[in-house]
């Protein structure tokens, strides 16, 4: 059975994440995943087809908290896209650097399968990500237009993913500087649209 009860799925990411902390990904075995996981080697297989499916399936798991994490640091900062963005992108730039699979694929540990997911594979996580932040802002910012929106969260998914694949070579306040670069472009859309028209 799995570990306290969750679901498979849920205990075998958890697993996953305790052993990488410990174990470089080229040494990672299914079976070992599978034994703290509480589930069957065949469990694995059946819900993720291979080694590298579950690691890719880590891998939007992982976008999918980060995800939940930059909406509700947008939700909280909603009257000031400035301030939103720098809490949002120092909270995204200090997970990545808690994650373990994150930090393997930094540290030149991981599998070139992996590399290719935040690098020339990196498209339909790039598009799974653009699509969570896109609706993050539409919910935040209603009055932003679609388009705009889209545009703005594909930039940002873009960056998210290149400090995946690299991490910041910099002791510099990277969210700060990020924010004060994009936000004009987000508090201009939000303005835009905020702003009346001149009567008659």
């Amino acid at each position: 059975m799995p570990r306290s009860g969750v679901p498979p799925r849920v205990a075998v990411f958890a697993a996953l994440r305790e052993i990488l902390t410990e174990t470089p990904w080229r040494k990672v075995r299914l079976e070992t995943v599978a034994k703290q996981a509480g589930v069957s080697r065949q469990t694995i297989y059946n819900d993720f087809g291979s080694r590298f499916g579950l690691a890719e399936a880590y891998a939007y798991e992982v976008a999918d908290t980060m995800c939940d994490l930059i909406a509700a640091d947008l939700a909280a900062h909603a009257d000031s896209p400035r301030a939103a963005l720098e809490s949002a992108l120092r909270m995204f730039l200090d997970a990545t650097m808690r994650d373990p699979l994150i930090r393997r694929v930094q540290e030149g540990e991981a599998h070139e399968d992996l590399m290719r997911l935040v690098t020339t594979d990196s498209g339909p996580l790039l598009e799974h990500i653009a699509g969570r932040l896109a609706e993050a802002v539409g919910q935040v910012w209603p009055v932003v237009d679609p388009v705009a929106g889209r545009a703005f969260a594909r930039t940002i998914a873009r960056l998210c993913i290149s400090y995946v694949a690299m991490p910041p070579e910099t002791d510099e306040d990277v969210a700060a500087g990020l924010a004060m670069l994009l936000a004009p472009a987000l508090e201009a859309a939000v303005q835009e649209r905020t702003v009346e028209p001149d009567a008659g």
